[in-house]
């Protein structure tokens, strides 16, 4: 895998400096071959398609094709929807359920890994991170599984030096329990938003300063306060980025870079749309996110609404690059559950928690003012082992709070609001 990683790297490091008219020409071409791909190799799009292979010539011809939603990939087995050929046993399974509650699974292989690698390297080297550096990233893993989740980690010798350059910290434990280590010199960190506040809250409870180079927040929509917060409090250069699971994690589908105009989007990688109405909305308007991957082959991509809202943008950006820009990034609305006397439990540990039981089609985590915790499900199958089930599994994680299940027959958001997967009343 090391080889490829350096190929996509190289490759990616100068397809960004490329024209506007040039990246929209590779944009094209990969657009056409994964639509190719797609039909000829899997189920599931031969069967949403119809009997004869969309004609896609351009980016633009795109919208003559349906758009998915989470609902319509979780119900398709997965197996539907991957590719011929593909080997699973050497792939991992990433499940996802973002802000919706319904979880939804990929496979990434490892060419897929490969890609991936390429373009975190293209993003973290424009930040000046350098070989040298000690790069520490918060995952959603259980902390036994923190070096596994990847198939990059166990990829042989770039697995090796992967795990050797990138330490992993769970974000399953409490930030407490990682001051220790991130005192020790620790260059750069990779975490979500909620991450970097409760982080903060333990330095000042245990009245210790860390401090970090570069803070890359990635998973959430990272607001002003909290940028400014990451930025004073930690003395560091925050980066942003704008990815997702399913297409493409950790600042795969949109980027800042040195300059932080605005999110560069990664067109040689992927295609974005914004919607409204299903129609493309002129730069600067706000738009529904469609996203498609143009590399991930195992299990494709085309047309996923991510149910996200941003703004593309028509400005050059100072930095030179030929990636054109979105703002403003609206979704991923989450909040933390809270411990009475204090503490946190990310709304991410809970989404690693529960989202790959089986029988799982939607759920929502409610937390009342009075710190008591309940878990709504729904599922298939039986009800009363899924309770149990669901018990087991947070009995750990809910530690310090009171909280109960309960199987329903629906799940919807509130009129008006945004769905939270996890939701806390306590102010």
């Amino acid at each position: 895998m090391m080889l490829e990683v350096l190929k996509n790297w190289l490759w990616l490091s100068r397809s960004q400096w490329l024209s506007r008219s040039e990246l929209m020409s590779i944009q094209d071409e990969k657009l056409r071959a994964m639509v190719r791909h797609a039909y000829s190799s899997t189920v599931f799009y031969r069967r949403l398609y119809g009997p004869t292979s969309p004609r896609v010539e351009k980016t633009r011809d795109i919208k003559t094709l349906p758009v998915l939603t989470k609902e319509d990939l979780r119900s398709v087995p997965l197996e539907e929807r991957t590719a011929a050929g593909v080997d699973s046993s050497r792939c991992v399974k990433k499940t996802t359920s973002g802000t919706s509650g319904v979880p939804v699974a990929v496979l990434d292989d490892p060419a897929t890994a490969a890609y991936l690698e390429g373009m975190y390297l293209r993003r973290m080297w424009s930040y000046g991170v350098r070989p040298w550096h000690k790069i520490a990233r918060v995952v959603s893993g259980s902390p036994d599984k923190v070096y596994t989740e990847n198939v990059a980690d166990v990829a042989g010798l770039w697995g090796r030096i992967r795990r050797r350059l990138v330490a992993r910290l769970s974000l399953a434990e409490d930030a407490e329990k990682h001051i220790d280590f991130l005192k020790n010199g620790v260059d750069v960190l990779v975490a979500y938003p909620t991450y970097f506040r409760s982080l903060r809250e333990a330095c000042e409870a245990k009245d210790v300063n860390l401090y970090f180079k570069i803070a890359v927040s990635a998973g959430e929509v990272l607001d002003s306060h909290t940028r400014k917060m990451m930025a004073d409090f930690f003395g560091a250069e925050v980066y942003d980025g704008y990815g997702c699971v399913e297409v493409a994690p950790v600042g795969g589908l949109a980027w800042e870079c040195p300059e932080r105009t605005a999110y560069h989007i990664n067109i040689d990688s992927v295609v974005l749309e914004f919607l409204k109405d299903g129609e493309e909305v002129s730069a600067g308007e706000r738009g529904e996110v469609v996203a498609t991957s143009l590399f991930r082959h195992a299990t494709p991509i085309i047309r996923y609404k991510l149910g996200d809202i941003a703004t593309p943008l028509d400005d050059e950006c100072p930095c030179g690059r030929g990636l054109p820009l979105l703002k403003n990034v609206e979704g991923r609305v989450v909040d933390t559950l809270k411990i009475p006397g204090g503490g946190q439990i990310s709304p991410y540990a809970v989404m690693e928690t529960i989202q790959d039981m089986p029988g799982l089609k939607r759920y929502k985590v409610l937390q009342k003012t009075d710190y008591t915790v309940d878990v709504l499900i729904m599922v298939d199958g039986d009800a009363e082992k899924a309770v149990a089930e669901v018990e087991r599994r947070f009995a750990l994680l809910f530690r310090g709070l009171e909280y109960s299940v309960k199987v329903v027959d629906r799940i919807e958001a509130e009129r008006g609001k945004k769905f939270k997967f996890v939701e806390s009343q306590v102010k």
